[in-house]
């Protein structure tokens, strides 16, 4: 007998999908499409193919759309915390934990912020770490990495950053001398910013009375905002005249002068540590040289690579295609499901 080909949908409760066999129209249900889903291993096997860069412009835009989703990639991007763990230098002496925290749960939930003091005066000493519960918190807050604190611009990074020191400020970066002891960081920060956009400072102010050294330091986001706040190298701040020029004339001047010192942004050198161009860094969730802190918490291996940088582009969910699979497949079966 020739079966015929004729296919028809019929209005039936659920809409059933119904095929008719055979000369005498004998009705066969089908199962409907609304009752067939893709799991997460059908949605892998059609994935195999994809390039990676097809797999991650597929996931960037789920991730956006759907919160369970993003929770399928925050269960395995927030498994390596260098990457949700920041390192934030330029901070003011008056800065406590709590304003940095209220700073920065703007971005996400925190684990951790903690701002590092003197154990002698209680005083910061010019720097920090935040913790972010899941990752997209750090790449959020890095998307404008340098934040004004207490009348400073601070500048995060990822604590991870090993290579920091191949970014070279030396072209950006300006000596204020001749500062006088009353002027407010605020009042120092005002005038220098009209010149080009601040990425760091003012740097050199002491960290126990807050006061100015005599002296400061800023580093622009710029080489033209430098070049402009230097047309006029003496300036008049509030009658007072201040005098200027790049950080890095007379390099083979004595310690604490423009050259020795960038001021209290950062703790004081350590063998082994390395060269950022802002002072050493101690030892905390894969900085080099020093002794580990109390509260930090134990360098972790990790496949997850780390960007050198620290302009917030360490955010990678892994380098491994199959785990960009397995985020892909989830949100699929999430989606689908």
């Amino acid at each position: 007998m020739e079966l015929s080909k004729k296919r028809k949908t019929e209005e039936n409760g659920g809409g059933v999908l119904y095929t008719t066999v055979g000369t005498n129209d004998t009705v066969v249900p089908q199962p409907s499409l609304s009752s067939i889903t893709l799991s997460p291993q059908d949605a892998r096997r059609i994935l195999e193919p994809f390039t990676k860069d097809q797999l991650l412009d597929v996931l960037q835009t789920v991730v956006v759309r759907d919160v369970a989703v993003l929770d399928a990639v925050r269960s395995i991007a927030d498994s390596d915390p260098t990457q949700r763990k920041l390192f934030i230098r330029g901070i003011g002496w008056e800065t406590a934990t709590e304003k940095l925290r209220s700073i920065f749960s703007g971005y996400g939930e925190l684990d951790e912020a903690i701002v590092i003091t003197d154990k002698n005066t209680g005083k910061s000493k010019g720097y920090g770490f935040v913790t972010f519960k899941h990752i997209d918190g750090a790449v959020l807050a890095l998307k404008e990495p340098s934040k004004k604190i207490d009348g400073r611009i601070t500048v995060a990074q990822l604590a991870a950053a090993r290579e920091a020191g191949n970014v070279d400020v030396s072209t950006r970066k300006i000596y204020v001398g001749n500062v006088p002891f009353e002027i407010s960081s605020d009042r120092l920060l005002s005038h220098f910013s009209s010149y080009g956009e601040i990425e760091e400072g003012p740097l050199g102010f002491d960290k126990q009375s807050g006061k100015t050294k005599g002296f400061a330091f800023f580093v622009y986001k710029t080489e033209e905002g430098a070049r402009n706040s230097l047309v006029d190298p003496m300036k008049n701040i509030d009658g007072h005249q201040v005098m200027c020029k790049m950080a890095t004339d007379g390099k083979k001047g004595k310690a604490g002068g423009p050259t020795g010192m960038v001021g209290d942004a950062v703790p004081p050198p350590m063998p082994g540590s390395m060269n950022t161009g802002y002072g050493a860094l101690p030892s905390y969730g894969g900085f080099s040289g020093g002794r580990p802190l109390p509260h930090q918490n134990p360098p972790m291996n990790s496949s997850v690579p780390v960007d050198g940088g620290g302009g917030g582009q360490g955010y990678v969910l892994d380098s491994a295609v199959a785990h960009i699979m397995e985020v892909v497949g989830l949100a699929l079966g999430i989606i689908l499901g």
